[in-house]
């Protein structure tokens, strides 16, 4: 295989979502209460309570109480009826009511005038609800999009760069398998129509020359043969890839279209614990697309192993982050994108610590693949390689190479071909010779190999131990090797 073969990852596009519960039609003034929960379903219970019960209020009596008797009723003993003073009681109600309805008006000016001048956040609020009517709701005024030292909100976040998020959609070639037999079966037909194969998330990061690049992870491209990207408008557009990198877990696709709204990107260097960010992304899939997570940045530098051996120095948060969020963008208060949302500890155990690429590396990587369609500047040996923990015989192997000195060298590299220009071709090497050790450290796993490439050049020169078996005995030598550069 070539030098840590990048294969990506696998994204499981599954999910499933909890069924909620919603009350019925019930207008006989008590509270729907649902039955009893099951399995793994979660119920929302409401109060119940008695339109009968005792608590419920009863008005006073209103003191008012007016005769309708005529004058000639015995209950006025033969006197002439008094007069009434059911006029009087009138105008004095009538000139109650136009003073509290003068003074209710002066009231919601003033208040009005407060509402639309003051800077406490505060608004006025209107009543929604008719004479029949046991309760009514209120208007809740507009949600605040920045706080009292103008920094955005998390609904502010979303407003400027919702639509600077996009989704996904992975079409993969799907092989006949008759095709696998040198073509019979099927009219020797190759291959049938692309069919969808995974959803992820993405951000728009540059548009140059006609086309808009649009930044993602390389796990969700990586197997893919076409792309869809859906805007947050619902517009779909034809994607072509352009690049992708295994190693640091970032991809790009192009589209051919301009004016689309462009993500700002933040210096990852300069974030803080605790930070506060948000996390836009498709958990689920594009069904449930640009949804918004928030939280905070829970570790920095965090070391994250890919599946191609090399650990990436990644952002720990705790917002949520679920399949289909990877490629999405984590954005700082100021709205800007510090970070790549690429993958999660899922275990049953394990809550809350989702991981990003950082701003600095996915700008840097993704730039370079778009210029030169790798990752320049990257050394490797320029080798084809097995483990050696794929041999039967690995373990014996590895125990003798323990009697040498070489303890758990469990990431031992059986090689299998030298590159034409690889430093090592006119050298003494041969195939299933074994690097035991770079450096003079052994390699207790190929992390080690993959670390000390990191961080060298393409000119560098490293110290190799060979280990060579020959009459069913090891031999052990030193080799310095030059690093050429690595395009791909």
């Amino acid at each position: 295989m070539d030098d840590f073969e990048n294969k990506g990852y696998n994204a499981d596009g599954s999910g499933s979502r909890p069924d909620y519960y919603q009350p019925n039609g019930n207008t006989n003034g008590t509270y729907y209460t649902p039955p009893q929960s099951e399995g793994n379903s979660t119920y929302h219970y409401s109060y119940n309570q008695n339109a009968q019960n005792n608590n419920s209020y009863q008005p006073k009596d209103s003191g008012y109480n007016y005769n309708t008797q005529t004058p000639n009723s015995n209950n006025n003993n033969g006197k002439p009826p008094k007069k009434s003073n059911a006029a009087k009681v009138i105008i004095i109600v009538l000139i109650v009511c136009l003073a509290v309805a003068v003074a209710g008006i002066v009231i919601a000016a003033v208040g009005g005038v407060k509402a639309s001048s003051g800077n406490d956040g505060k608004e006025s609020t209107s009543q929604t609800q008719s004479a029949d009517d046991v309760a009514g709701t209120k208007d809740s005024g507009s949600v605040p999009l920045t706080d009292k030292d103008n920094n955005y909100t998390v609904a502010g976040v979303a407003d400027k760069v919702i639509d600077s998020c996009v989704g996904i959609t992975v079409y993969s070639q799907q092989s006949d398998a008759y095709n696998y037999f040198y073509g019979y079966g099927q009219n020797g037909s190759s291959s049938s129509e692309p069919a969808k194969s995974g959803e992820g998330s993405g951000v728009i990061m540059a548009e140059k020359d006609g086309k808009t690049y649009i930044i993602t992870c390389a796990h969700v491209i990586s197997d893919g043969d076409s792309f869809t990207v859906t805007l947050n408008d619902g517009t779909e557009l034809d994607a072509k890839m352009v690049a992708f990198d295994s190693q640091t877990d970032i991809g790009v696709l192009s589209v051919d279209k301009t004016g689309l709204q462009v993500a700002e990107f933040a210096d990852s260097e300069s974030l803080v614990l605790g930070e506060q960010v948000v996390a836009i992304g498709c958990p689920g899939g594009l069904e449930f697309m640009n949804s918004v997570t928030t939280g905070v940045i829970s570790a920095l530098a965090r070391p994250v192993s890919s599946s191609i051996g090399y650990d990436n120095d990644c952002i720990q948060i705790d917002a949520a982050i679920n399949p289909g969020n990877s490629g999405g963008a984590l954005f700082n208060m100021q709205g800007q994108v510090i970070g790549i949302n690429s993958s999660k500890i899922a275990a049953t155990d394990y809550e809350g610590m989702g991981f990003a690429v950082p701003s600095s590396t996915a700008i840097a990587t993704a730039n370079s693949l778009i210029k030169s369609g790798y990752v320049e500047g990257r050394a490797k040996i320029g080798i084809q390689y097995n483990p050696i923990t794929s041999f039967n015989n690995a373990s014996t192997v590895i125990q003798a190479l323990a009697q040498k000195g070489f303890k758990d060298a469990s990431g031992t590299m059986v090689i299998n071909s030298v590159d034409d220009n690889s430093d090592l071709k006119n050298k003494d090497i041969r195939q299933y010779d074994m690097i035991v050790a770079v450096n003079g450290k052994t390699l207790t796993s190929t992390d080690i190999m993959t670390s000390v490439l990191a961080d060298s050049k393409p000119g560098d020169t490293i110290k190799l131990t060979i280990a060579r078996i020959e009459n069913n005995e090891i031999k052990t030598f030193e080799v310095d090797c030059k690093l050429i550069e690595s395009k791909g």
